[in-house]
């Protein structure tokens, strides 16, 4: 009868086996943008490059040389490889539920008891195994296996995602460094000009051809110039800073690989967007992630409904034992084996409601990778319009500069004709000089720009041989 009870109760299990729950799923139009088209106009220029190759073809050695090491050592990346470890580690642990569990235990013990009237040494000793088995009837392991392989899927864009991001913070401090090291020798110009026009009208003041006023008002200038040096050379050492901070580099190092390039802007370097923002919008790996977040929380969802459901686990027991005391001696051997099933008959609805939570859990999961979706097309517009926005303010800046060139030239000849005074003329120089330093912050907006725009289509940044042993060491540990 008992063994009767036993196989109906597995074969009943086998059945229910079949019947998992079934989790929740978006729909497409839950996970699709809004918008099937990009409605800013598409980022031109002069080149055009590969997204997955676009550092590369900066051909900057030195750009290059900084990228390389701020991602061969770097903590941001070797927190996020543990953290892949730590996630593959616990889907591991997942997939063993699925089988059972056998474990061994062994003790021997010897004591003797005064209390008793001849009483004599016992020795006791037992070696046993024992196995349990909970059978998966509704999926609820499966479901905390699908949830913890996408932690693991969501470690692994946050990987990706932190290489892109030490890259365009690389990037954005180079810049940073060589528009200063440029608007350095612009103001360093500027300054010189300045100082001859306080010269020339300190020398006609002396002769009365000039005003005091006209000596301190030149003289201010000449100081607002100064002043306008030193924050460039301070911006310019903090660029350094950063870098040294980004690539672990000692300062020494990395403005030695500073001054093996001219001292020259970048020049602008694109890529094709994707016509479809949708083709554009999943490849980011924040929105990756977030949707791993919505299958994670799909499985709690799952979880949570086998809590209400009955369960089913097997066990078994083999023991042998000796005991001897004094000329007595007994030994022999037991084993068990049978089915439990638990039944969840009253929890005061804590169970209903920690199912209703994972739920809600569940819509804050698909509402946040909707608004993360958004927020990404967003991005990109945003930063299609600021490109198309810089790319016209740097055209109308290089004809302002040409026009002031032009003029400083025209100048020039004239006074050594003699029919411009050389004040006049070092006026003209200024012009220039500003317009080249407008033009200059211009040029770096720029490229900080179609650094964002990067960055918010995904920033594909290509695996080098490097880059993949590290991450197949991280996922083989």
């Amino acid at each position: 009868m008992r063994l009767r009870l036993t196989i109906t109760l597995l074969m009943l299990a086998g059945v229910l086996s079949g019947c998992a729950v079934n989790l929740p799923a978006p729909t497409a139009t839950q996970l699709e943008p809004k918008e099937k088209s990009w409605q800013a106009s598409a980022p031109v220029a002069e080149k055009l490059a590969e997204q997955a190759s676009w550092w590369q073809s900066w051909n900057d050695p030195a750009l290059a040389k900084l990228q390389a090491a701020a991602q061969l050592e770097n903590p941001t990346l070797d927190l996020a490889l543990a953290r892949i470890r730590e996630a593959r580690a616990k889907a591991n642990t997942a997939k063993s539920y699925l089988w059972p569990t056998v474990g061994a235990t062994a003790n021997a013990t010897r004591s003797d008891n005064n209390l008793i009237k001849n009483g004599s040494v016992t020795n006791n000793g037992s070696v046993g195994l024992d196995a349990s088995w909970e059978i998966d009837l509704w999926g609820g392991i499966r479901a905390v296996e699908q949830g913890l392989v996408a932690q693991l899927s969501a470690r692994q864009s946050e990987w990706h995602d932190a290489r892109a991001s030490i890259a365009g913070e690389v990037a954005n401090a180079y810049v940073m460094y060589r528009a200063y090291q440029t608007m350095v020798d612009i103001v360093a110009l500027d300054l010189q000009s300045r100082n001859r026009s306080l010269q020339l009208t300190q020398d006609k003041e002396r002769v009365g051809l000039a005003s005091p006023v006209d000596v301190a008002l030149l003289d201010a200038s000449s100081a607002d110039a100064s002043a306008d040096l030193v924050s460039m050379q301070e911006g310019q050492a903090l660029a350094v800073k950063a870098l040294v901070a980004i690539t672990g580099m000692n300062e020494a190092a990395v403005r030695q690989i500073l001054a093996s390039e001219p001292a020259a802007m970048p020049q602008p370097v694109g890529f094709t967007v994707q016509s479809l923002p949708i083709e554009v919008i999943t490849q980011r790996p924040d929105i990756r992630v977030q949707a791993d977040q919505v299958r994670l929380a799909a499985s709690d969802v799952g979880v949570a409904e086998v809590a209400r459901l009955p369960s089913l686990s097997l066990f078994g027991a083999i023991s042998i034992g000796e005991q001897r005391a004094g000329s007595l001696e007994l030994s022999g051997s037991s084993w068990s084996f049978g089915p439990v099933i638990k039944l969840p008959i009253f929890n005061a609805g804590r169970l209903k409601a920690e199912q209703d939570a994972a739920e809600a859990r569940y819509d804050q999961a698909v509402a946040s990778y909707q608004n993360r979706v958004r927020l990404a097309v967003r991005e990109v517009e945003e930063n299609m319009v600021k490109l198309d926005s810089s790319a016209k303010r740097v055209a109308a800046m290089q004809r302002s500069v040409a026009g002031y060139r032009k003029q400083l030239t025209s100048g020039e000849a004239m006074w050594k004709a003699g029919a411009v005074n050389l004040l006049d003329l070092e006026v003209s120089r200024r012009f220039l000089l500003s317009a080249e330093t407008r033009l200059v912050t211009l040029q770096r907006e720029q490229l900080a720009n179609w650094i964002a725009l990067y960055k918010s289509v995904g920033g594909e940044w290509p695996l080098d041989e490097q880059a993949k042993a590290a991450l197949q060491a991280s996922l083989s540990n």
